[in-house]
């Protein structure tokens, strides 16, 4: 291991480029379609700036890594980071709705206790009592929770284990009916100084004035405090010190009708996929310029009629790949669908987006070899890049040489404990440790490594992983289940800022899904396009592994151009199965 870090140290200094160059940057800000005069644009940091000019136009320099402000009054302020790719930015500015006292917005479903029960498995702040549920957030009086993850499951007893959890908790001792005096939990503000009153305990509906020091720590659910005040209006003057309310696992949890599932809140009752909310089935024409090549008489025509398409769109990688697709599947000519993608690697030779977006088609054409030679120019170009290393390590192991993908993963480990911008191990370091995991675990033997060294290894499943080229993509998935429900994953600025700025910062652009086999059918994922603040398209590349991790582990990818934006497309379908056992 230790030559593989060594080794891929020198490799990364050798063909690390400068990211540093000024980039010229320009667009155009709009609210709802409309161009936005007087936007002001900034780099973060700095006191010069910009403004869009009449037509909502500007132009901007900046670095890599620079942080562009767009602020205007009544909208919400963007930042975006700068990428070395970065030359068009069309922003689009949101509104930003002042929220009235008078108006209170509730989530549509059921009401009252019945809502609340239904809202218990996911909702933190909700606590049943003896006397029903109360959430903190409507309850009128001050309530301190504390989840039963946090408790220390080795403490002696439910006061050890709530210690320095709850503010306004102190550990004290109470006089017991025989004289005796026994440990005891006090509330700040629990009456008469001279006559102190000890909180009393409820578990699970049932009252105990004294500790239920019988309470196993590691069933503890949730903890809640209901002050004295609170507490005497619900349970009587015995609860004029305070209560402290102990939920434990399983027991309030709300079951789904006619199953012993616990009632699934990602459900929502009211997200059944149906035509309204469907997936629009309608291919796209295409553009002008592929009907060109492919609406000729013969071979030869349609070579004529590239070469005068390409002096028009030659601009545009999308238009390369396109047009080997045409001349591969319409042409059934190979050779020359391989030599327009070889011109395409050369014109865009500086740009990573085009290049990844190459390399997704040579993946999908099971061209291997190929596609690492275009992933190691972009890993030359985008060191500092987090999908940089993944999509090589991936690469790697796809053409068979393990030692080189565990090099390039144990590269990255280094990399990640010298980083001083990013330090929260989630997205991309997730999916490289899931699939580092997955390469050790599969092929040990030919790296001689023993299954002993090997733990927490995922194993069966679907695992679902998609990938896009440009970072300023935008965009919904769609998960629709056998049951024909769904959810939605946002992948957009407005929805789910710290995420795309996760992305941006540490330099990668994939998410990874495990599909629950508790659930075997027919799955559906459709996608939702909102563009890439540019003019070309984004290309995305979903790839299902089956039996993950295990030796019979499969795949199949797809790769497709996003070009038409605010249409829910069908993207693909699997089949998951229950496994042996229904694990």
């Amino acid at each position: 291991m230790k030559v593989f870090i060594t080794f891929f140290l020198l490799f990364s200094t050798l063909f690390a480029v400068s990211q540093d160059n000024v980039n010229k940057i320009r667009g155009v800000v709009s609210d709802m379609g409309y161009p936005l005069a007087n936007v002001n644009i900034a780099i973060k940091g700095s006191s010069e700036g910009i403004q869009t000019d009449a037509n909502g136009k500007y132009e901007i320099e900046a670095r890599p890594r620079d942080v562009l402000v767009f602020s205007y009054v009544g909208m919400h302020t963007q930042e975006v980071i700068v990428e070395d790719v970065t030359r068009i930015l069309n922003i689009n500015m949101k509104p930003r709705v002042e929220e009235l006292d008078e108006i209170i917005v509730q989530q549509e479903g059921p009401k009252g206790q019945q809502g609340m029960a239904m809202n218990y498995a996911t909702k933190k702040t909700i606590i049943r009592t003896a006397y029903g549920f109360v959430d903190a957030e409507n309850a009128g009086y001050s309530m301190n929770f504390v989840d039963g993850t946090e408790l220390n499951p080795s403490a002696i007893d439910i006061i050890a284990a709530l210690q320095g959890k709850l503010p306004g908790l102190t550990i004290g001792t109470s006089d017991g009916p025989n004289g005796g005096s026994s440990r005891a939990l006090y509330m700040r503000g629990r009456g008469s100084a001279n006559n102190p009153r000890p909180v009393i305990f409820e578990v699970d509906g049932v009252i105990f004035e004294s500790v239920p020091d019988f309470l196993d720590i590691q069933t503890v659910d949730r903890v809640a405090t209901i002050p004295g005040l609170a507490g005497v209006t619900r349970y009587g003057q015995i609860a004029a010190g305070g209560v402290v309310v102990i939920n434990t696992k399983g027991s309030n949890v709300v079951r789904e009708e006619g199953t012993n599932k616990p009632y699934d809140q990602a459900k929502l009752r009211n997200n059944i996929y149906n035509e309204r909310v469907g997936a629009s089935k309608l291919k796209r024409k295409p553009p002008k310029y592929i009907l060109a090549i492919s609406d000729v008489a013969d071979y030869g025509a349609a070579q004529t009629a590239y070469q005068e398409q390409k002096k028009v769109y030659g601009s545009s990688a999308y238009f390369f790949i396109e047009a080997s697709n045409v001349f591969l599947e319409k042409w059934k000519n190979e050779t020359k669908s391989t030599e327009i993608l070889n011109e395409m690697k050369n014109v865009f030779s500086n740009d990573p987006n085009a290049l990844k977006a190459l390399a997704y088609t040579l993946e999908e054409r099971r061209k291997l070899r190929e596609a690492l030679d275009v992933y190691m120019e972009i890993f030359k170009k985008r060191s500092r890049y987090a999908q940089s290393y993944r999509d090589l390590a991936n690469m790697y192991a796809e053409n068979g040489e393990y030692k080189k993908a565990l090099g390039i993963h144990a590269r990255y480990q280094q990399l990640r404990k010298m980083d001083t911008i990013s330090i929260v191990l989630d997205g991309i370091d997730g999916i490289l440790e899931t699939e580092s995991t997955n390469l050790l675990a599969r092929k040990g033997k030919e790296l001689a490594i023993s299954n002993s060294d090997i733990s927490d290894a995922d194993v069966g499943g679907t695992r679902v992983l998609f990938e896009w080229n440009n970072s300023e993509a935008e965009f919904d998935l769609q998960f629709v289940n056998p049951e024909n429900q769904y959810f939605v994953w946002s992948h957009t600025l407005e929805n789910e800022p710290q995420q795309l700025k996760d992305e941006k910062v540490k330099g990668y652009t994939c998410e990874q899904f495990l599909i629950d086999r508790s659930l075997p059918g027919v799955w559906k994922i459709n996608i939702k396009y909102f563009g890439n603040k540019g003019y070309n398209p984004t290309y995305i590349k979903a790839t299902v592994y089956y039996d993950y991790g295990l030796p019979t582990q499969s795949k199949t990818m797809i790769v497709m151009p996003l070009t038409e934006k605010n249409i829910n497309r069908e993207l693909l379908t699997l089949v998951t199965i229950m496994s042996v056992g229904g694990k």
